[in-house]
């Protein structure tokens, strides 16, 4: 997994590029409409980067000298130029600037991959950590998305991985609020507001930091100032922040929309939060459609059971059957510890270790860190002693919704 930066002043061009490296292989892929001198000036942001893609009709547009410099400031930086003009005479030219690879509009996808293995290649041969993107979300409020992404993120953080909590929840935007005091010195549109003059030390100011290995990026708070933060500029965004973490968290909340779908790509596991009863049920089906609507594989999908009690056996299997999938990870009703963390503003971790709720978002934690697979497919038939014994079965509500 490589993390590209691709650029052209045309925003046709931009997306067709985007599309064809989408179909050469799962790269991260942020788009800037400019030039190779507009993303110079942006501080250390190149950091971020394994590839660079610069889309340009002419040399002139290429700004080779600009490309020049930074091949040389950023040595990790792969930089391949799009160009109309594939003669010898800009193929000596581009290559003495650092280009690695020239490829002629329109462009051949199998010269494309294969520029884009070479980068691979050589970010392979680097090293370095890989980035792991997992997005929480639900399909009705109240199912405690923001709760589980927030103490999950916090659990892996206490494994000394460098996690990042991104709140997406344009409604609310509370992640924040559940693990600390602190009040956030920016939100997410603040941040974006000024993205243009991002860099490293930036970035870093903006966040919360909980401790060291675990920062937060507060959201909107406010639904107003949320329908501000535009999606070009959020791709920006995470395109610099995602590769500086070991995991990336976001909370989506229920929204489907431009920004969550941003995050949605980039996600290696998208874990849908529900609660064991027929109305999330019936929302759980109707969002495992959307997600296949918008081309989401079924196996980056994991089902989280929360607030899950003894008297719920006949209702998770019905939603099993409805949803056809297997609980990843169930998270036990505790009422009464999870208030409490949730009124101190702390991890639930810090308010009582022993609680099963705890356990369970340990273990959810644990599995995330492991890449632990979802479980296969299918009704698993969960029953209760009593049940057993005297034969009953779910009722015929439960077997048709």
């Amino acid at each position: 997994m490589i993390d590209i930066l691709c650029i052209s002043k045309d925003a046709s061009r931009l997306a067709q590029v985007a599309r064809l490296i989408g179909e050469c292989g799962g790269y991260r892929t942020t788009r800037t409409l400019g030039s190779p001198s507009q993303i110079a000036q942006r501080g250390d942001t190149l950091e971020s980067f394994d590839a660079l893609i610069v889309d340009a009709s002419t040399l002139e547009q290429a700004e080779l000298s600009v490309v020049t410099d930074i091949s040389h400031r950023y040595d990790r930086l792969t930089c391949i130029l799009l160009t109309a003009d594939a003669s010898p005479q800009t193929l000596i030219a581009a290559m003495r600037a650092g280009f690695r690879d020239v490829l002629a509009w329109p462009l051949d996808q199998r010269s494309f991959a294969e520029a884009l293995l070479r980068a691979e290649g050589k970010r392979a041969a680097r090293g370095g950590q890989e980035t792991r993107i997992v997005s929480f979300m639900s399909c009705k409020g109240g199912a405690g998305t923001t709760f589980v992404a927030a103490n999950v993120a916090h659990a892996i953080s206490t494994a000394k991985k460098r996690v990042l909590l991104i709140d997406l929840n344009l409604l609310y935007g509370d992640a924040a609020f559940l693990l600390t005091n602190e009040t956030p010195a920016s939100t997410l549109p603040q941040i974006c507001a000024s993205v243009d003059r991002m860099d490293s030390a930036f970035l870093d100011a903006s966040l919360v930091h909980v401790s060291d290995t675990f920062h937060i990026l507060a959201g909107a708070g406010d639904p107003v100032k949320a329908a501000e933060v535009s999606s070009e500029k959020l791709e920006w965004l995470l395109g610099i922040a995602i590769p500086r973490y070991e995991f990336v968290i976001f909370d989506l909340g229920q929204s489907i929309n431009q920004l969550s779908i941003l995050a949605l790509d980039r996600s290696n596991e998208i874990h849908l939060v529900v609660q064991p009863s027929m109305p999330h049920a019936r929302a759980g089906r109707r969002l495992q459609d959307i997600l296949a609507s918008l081309s989401y594989a079924s196996d980056r999908m994991r089902l989280v059971l929360n607030r899950y009690n003894r008297h719920a056996d006949r209702t998770r299997a019905a939603l099993e059957e409805i949803l056809d999938m297997v609980p990843y990870q169930v998270i036990p009703e505790d009422a009464e510890v999870v208030s409490d963390a949730l009124n101190e503003g702390m991890p639930v971790s810090e308010m009582k270790r022993n609680s099963g709720v705890v356990r369970a978002v340990q273990q959810l934690a644990e599995n995330i860190v492991a890449q632990v697979p979802a479980p296969t497919h299918g009704r698993a038939r969960v029953e209760s002693r009593p049940s057993r014994f005297f034969g009953r079965g779910a009722t015929p509500k439960l077997k048709t919704m």
